[in-house]
């Protein structure tokens, strides 16, 4: 009896850990809204450069989140087998086969599982904003853009997607659009 109410408590604080999945709206999916055609022989490498607004860059933890951001679209970019590396500074056209995607973050809310899961709704909601162009990594003509928005709710308490999740399924989306 013990030792199935421990497998049973274990059971529900991996799925409390684990959380929900985190849903992505862009006006990619918009009505009327062009799909973004990156061709062939541009879909071999992905360069990827994150900025941010003012607001975005000021937050103490920026530098963490932009690293947070380039981490999930290098493991998303490793699993669907496209070679991958950062840009810093002005996104620049490298004149060669590829994509550059220049993510510009407007604004974000940083919560990690483990301030939700000890402080709850007083760590509020997470949230991702930003605009993201897909240009030609040999000439820097543009595919198209696109504005990505993830959010969660604090009132959803430990299950919510938390920054993690949400960077990682706005990754998902990303590299979708140029690996196809």
């Amino acid at each position: 009896m013990k030792f199935r109410f421990v497998r049973i408590a274990l059971l529900a604080a991996a799925a409390a850990l684990g959380g929900c999945a985190a849903t992505v709206t862009h006006n990619a999916n918009a009505p009327g809204a062009a799909r973004i055609q990156v061709p062939g022989p541009s879909s071999s490498e992905i360069v990827v450069n994150v900025t941010g607004s003012d607001a975005a860059r000021g937050s103490k933890d920026w530098a963490g989140f932009r690293q947070e951001f380039i981490n999930a679209i290098t493991a998303e970019a490793s699993a669907a087998s496209i070679r991958y590396k950062a840009q810093d500074g002005e996104p620049k056209a490298e004149g060669k086969p590829g994509t550059l995607v220049a993510i510009d973050v407007i604004d974000y809310h940083w919560v990690s599982t483990g301030a939700r899961f000890g402080l709850g709704v007083m760590t509020g909601n997470a949230y991702l904003n930003a605009k993201v162009r897909y240009l030609d990594l040999a000439t820097g003509k543009s595919f198209g853009e696109e504005t990505i928005d993830t959010s969660s709710s604090a009132w959803q308490g430990i299950f919510a997607p938390m920054t993690d999740k949400q960077l990682a399924a706005a990754a998902k989306e990303i590299v979708g659009q140029v690996h196809h």
